[in-house]
């Protein structure tokens, strides 16, 4: 009784350790990230024609010169309160994952475990994510109606009265508004975006003949990075449908689109195989920094604080 008492405290240790990490991993991705995802979610969602920023250089100068600096970080708060229960879901899930198919400390993992287990904790964290993304598009949404129509009045002012408006006009699910898409978008690339990074740190510890623990933290950060620019690399025109769709009219009758079909096709009119990466460079020069601190946070709290179970 007393080794089961035992390792049951053990695993609520180790478990609200995985949180904690993915708790201070959301918080220094979105602090380092959101200025990046503002003009990438204004880029993606700008009408064609005509269009309001001519370009990354452009729609940031416009930003800082509309709103100031704190026009970066509109719409922060649901990235920032919804990313704590984003990457601590997340990163809970990816550790989760890994001690199960180490079959709790039985076996070593193999490297396609890695990946395994990052594709499932990508897709427990679009449940979070999803309707923080939304919220974040519709606040958004709304400078570039403003911009192109000056007598537009928007429907909601913050978080809180958008999250509210969506549910009042939709249902809860209307949160998901663009889910589709967003699951293809995480579940391949966040199986590669984990599983690349635990390879090369793998990889790294292997050629230094020491642990994963003991490698020094650029190497670390070096692994994120390359993870994260993988991540988007391959998802980003899926996460373009995403935020087309997410920035869509919440009135049902109004939506330009209707379905992920149907957004691809509708876009690819638009632009052709270009539309598809509006937004990338903003996207590209986000992930190298935010990925490379996200991972290397997890990774200091998950690697110095063990805890003793099954190695994780």
């Amino acid at each position: 009784q007393e080794l089961a008492d035992q390792t049951f405290y053990q695993r609520v240790l180790v478990s609200g350790r995985d949180i904690f990490a993915g708790t201070l991993a959301g918080i220094n991705v979105t602090l380092i990230g959101h200025p990046f995802d503002t003009l990438k979610v204004r880029l993606q969602t700008q009408p064609r024609n005509p269009p309001i920023y001519n370009g990354l250089v452009d729609c940031a100068k416009k930003t800082l010169l509309w709103e100031g600096p704190s026009g970066f970080y509109k719409g922060v708060t649901p990235p920032i309160i919804g990313q704590i229960f984003f990457r601590s879901n997340m990163f809970f899930s990816f550790a989760e994952a890994k001690r199960y198919l180490s079959g709790y400390g039985t076996r070593k993992l193999s490297l396609s475990d890695y990946y395994k287990a990052g594709g499932f904790a990508w897709f427990t964290g679009t449940f979070f994510e999803g309707p923080i993304d939304i919220v974040k598009c519709q606040l958004q949404g709304q400078i570039i109606q403003q911009k192109v129509n000056p007598t537009y009045k928007p429907h909601f002012t913050g978080t809180v009265e958008c999250a509210k408006y969506i549910i009042k006009k939709n249902g809860f699910f209307g949160l998901y508004q663009g889910f589709v898409p967003h699951v293809i978008r995480n579940v391949p690339s966040g199986a590669l975006h984990l599983g690349t990074f635990e390879t090369l740190r793998s990889y790294f510890a292997y050629s230094r003949n020491c642990s994963v623990k003991e490698l020094p933290s650029y190497l670390i950060m070096f692994s994120g990075a390359v993870g994260g620019t993988l991540y988007w690399g391959i998802c980003f025109p899926f996460d373009v449908m995403k935020s087309a769709i997410q920035s869509d009219a919440l009135d049902k009758a109004e939506r330009r689109f209707q379905g992920t079909l149907d957004c691809a096709v509708k876009l690819y009119r638009e632009g052709g195989l270009s539309r598809f990466y509006r937004g990338y460079t903003p996207c590209m020069l986000r992930a190298v920094p935010a990925n490379a601190v996200m991972l290397y946070t997890v990774a200091i709290v998950t690697d110095y604080f063990p805890l003793g179970l099954f190695g994780y």
